[in-house]
């Protein structure tokens, strides 16, 4: 039977893959458009910003951030989050040069900077996040008058 720490590795894998994958189709299609949609147009910042109704980047901030999220609640792993996000990055950065042929993916315009961004800052947000459950169970315990872990008296340390 294989080792729990086997088994978490593998499955670090799996989801640096699922990543990639992620992150190569969601920065393909991130500068996708509907064409001219005229509530983006009249709208300065969206206008200038989405340019005629880019709906890639949207939709792939929504495929990317659901996908970091339910890594990360479904799981409870914080790893399992970081190797998605890392496996994100990854593909984004490959193909965001230039190609053998000249063409550019995610050219250097304000669509392009915005989604290398937006998904770096998604996954160190969904890394970082605190585990409030493990708070919650704590408080609790000690509600309960469950003795607190040792070293710790009140939430700082004793010194001992």
């Amino acid at each position: 039977m294989p080792s729990r720490l086997l088994l978490r590795v593998l499955s670090w894998i799996a989801l640096f893959v699922v990543g990639v994958v992620f992150g190569l189709a969601t920065t393909v299609a991130h500068a996708s458009s509907l064409g001219a949609v005229p509530w983006i147009a009249k709208t300065p910042v969206l206008a200038a910003t989405l340019g005629s109704g880019a709906v890639g980047i949207v939709l792939g901030v929504l495929a990317c951030g659901g996908m970091l999220l339910a890594v990360r609640l479904l799981l409870r792993d914080r790893a399992g989050a970081l190797a998605t996000g890392l496996g994100m990055l990854g593909g984004m950065v490959v193909i965001s040069g230039t190609g053998p042929g000249g063409s550019v993916i995610v050219p250097n315009d304000v669509l392009g900077v915005v989604w290398s961004w937006t998904v770096a800052a998604m996954v160190l947000l969904v890394v970082a996040w605190p585990d409030f459950s493990r708070i919650r169970r704590l408080q609790q315990e000690r509600a309960d008058g469950a003795p607190s872990a040792p070293g710790i008296a009140g939430g700082v340390a004793d010194g001992s």
